[in-house]
């Protein structure tokens, strides 16, 4: 394997190898990029191109690029199939009565950007190397539901279900939460995917294929061959810069096509001539995790403190009031019920006090104690987030007003994500992070007791019998109405509760160049008809 490179280089000689690569002309002072040849800001350096570990939405979204999954969503986040001729589902015969068995019928014609067919073996091959312990799937959680994968030919793939699931063909190798593509079994020597060559340069169905990967500098893409209809574009540049701020400082300047924005620069990228501003709600919830396993978060009574002590409306400026505020944590894209208004904990630091005194923790010279120990604990936030940073400090500051004084502790985003990060390895009380679902509301589901565990996705280390006999009963249930139901119960549950406190509901603000067209995602950041974007 390549090497990896050093520190990011500064934002200006980024800026200078991204137009040396695209071949950039100037015009009115700024580079502008060669026609066909969109050029992209990623904040961070991926550690892996392997789509079982991507963990993070841009990460996936790269990723969907070469590597496609049977069944995705469009534009308008409706489900579509993909790789299938049709979705499998009752009506048509392709979910069984009971539930316990799916068919999938594949396209015929479709090929890897080598040439070669795609097959129902390259679909049973995937399920297995996420299986396998040596590729570190970042979850295994829902595979696990399956009992069996058969092939009865080269285009069918028949799954047999532990149990009925309603979510599972929106789970399942499908544009969910976490997002496997199909990975072609012939590149490979077993189930181990990581570390192989093909990780240098990846490729799969997808209308494009990784042609060069310079670790920390750039991902350039390509069009895979034998995608139909033929990609637009000749390259895609995918030019990796150290955090969202000098993302931005490269749409600016005209070094790249496509960037995300935060709240803290909408109104500057509002000015930007040539320039347009895509405001996408998407398919997450900004939450406050409290860890329920480590003092002083492990009492119910400190996290409802925590709750009174947020001055949401103060806290808001942080975002510059760009979000929606959260009412519950489900996001409003997948939520297709209306259930009863859950309001959020008011501001009231008396309330926080009685909470606190309740608890044991007395109020001494404006600090918390208990039996003479001061309450502490860490308040963790991803450096790279600009947002998330101002947040995390205006919420230090909210705490000490109600004598809560925990200090701010932020990690870089690839250690971050990582098991042995401040958000998944269970020493921080507190964790600002946003949770992305899938195209089902079970996707939005971070807080059972199965991914409770070191390394997973259940922040909070909450594990609730009540919330498991509600997560258990909408999977299996055929009563669409009773589902919905028990969706609102958990949003109650989790309410009185507190492992999470909802904050916004997540939207996606990404500048994109007045030359670039076709360009659409879904609300889970992922590109849809990549084929047709196109850069003139």
């Amino acid at each position: 394997m390549t090497s990896r490179r050093g520190p990011a280089r500064s934002i200006v000689a980024a800026i200078a190898a991204c137009c040396a690569l695209a071949g950039c002309a100037q015009r009115a002072g700024l580079p502008a990029g060669p026609p066909h040849v969109l050029r992209i800001a990623y904040a961070g350096d991926p550690n892996s191109l392997v789509p079982l570990v991507a963990i993070d939405a841009e990460l996936t979204a790269i990723d969907t690029l070469f590597c496609q999954t049977l069944v995705g969503l469009d534009a308008d986040n409706k489900p579509i199939p993909i790789l299938l001729t049709r979705i499998p589902s009752r009506a048509n015969g392709d979910v069984s009565p009971d539930g316990k068995r799916i068919t999938y019928r594949l396209r015929r014609g479709v090929r890897f950007a080598d040439g070669v067919e795609f097959t129902s073996a390259d679909v049973v091959f995937t399920y297995q190397a996420v299986l396998d312990p040596r590729n570190r799937a970042v979850t295994v959680e829902p595979y696990r539901t399956i009992v069996s994968m058969q092939t009865p030919d080269p285009y069918t793939v028949v799954v047999l279900l532990r149990r009925p699931w309603n979510a599972a063909v929106g789970e399942i190798l499908a544009e969910g939460d976490y997002i496997f593509g199909i990975l072609p079994k012939h590149a490979f020597t077993s189930t181990k995917v990581l570390g192989t060559p093909w990780e240098e340069a990846p490729f799969g169905t997808g209308p494009f294929r990784v042609k060069e990967w310079v670790r920390g500098d750039r991902i350039v893409f390509v069009p895979n061959p034998y995608y139909r209809p033929k990609p637009k574009l000749a390259q895609i540049v995918l030019q990796i810069f150290p955090n969202l701020n000098s993302n931005f400082v490269a749409l600016r300047s005209g070094a790249v096509d496509v960037g995300n924005l935060t709240p803290e620069n909408l109104a500057e990228a509002a000015e930007l001539p040539n320039v347009r501003i895509l405001r996408m709600p998407d398919n997450g919830t900004n939450l406050l995790y409290l860890n329920t396993k480590i003092v002083p978060t492990n009492d119910v009574r400190v996290r409802r403190a925590i709750a009174y002590s947020i001055d949401y409306a103060a806290l808001a400026n942080a975002w510059k009031h760009a979000y929606d505020p959260a009412t519950g944590f489900l996001p409003p894209p997948i939520v297709r019920w209306k259930g009863a208004a859950i309001p959020a904990y008011p501001h009231d630091l008396a309330a926080a006090g009685r909470e606190l005194d309740a608890a044991g923790w007395r109020l001494e010279n404006g600090v918390r104690t208990r039996n003479g120990v001061p309450m502490t604990g860490l308040i963790a936030v991803s450096a790279e987030n600009p947002t998330e940073v101002r947040m995390a400090t205006v919420l230090q500051s909210q705490l000490a007003a109600a004598g809560v004084h925990f200090e701010l502790k932020t990690d870089p985003v690839r250690v971050w994500f990582s098991p042995q990060g401040l958000l998944r390895n269970g020493k921080a009380a507190l964790m600002t992070e946003s949770w992305v679902g899938g195209m089902d509301p079970e996707q939005s589901l971070n807080l059972r007791c199965s991914q409770a565990v070191l390394g997973d996705s259940n922040h909070s280390y909450y594990c609730s019998p009540q919330f498991e006999a509600l997560a258990n009963d909408q999977a299996v249930t055929a009563d669409v109405a009773q589902r919905w139901r028990d969706f609102d119960a958990m949003q109650r549950l989790v309410h009185d509760d507190v492992p999470v406190i909802p904050l916004y509901y997540e939207r996606l603000f990404r500048g994109v160049s007045t030359r670039v067209t076709g360009y659409a995602l879904n609300m889970l950041w992922l590109p849809v008809n990549a084929e047709n974007w196109d850069a003139r």
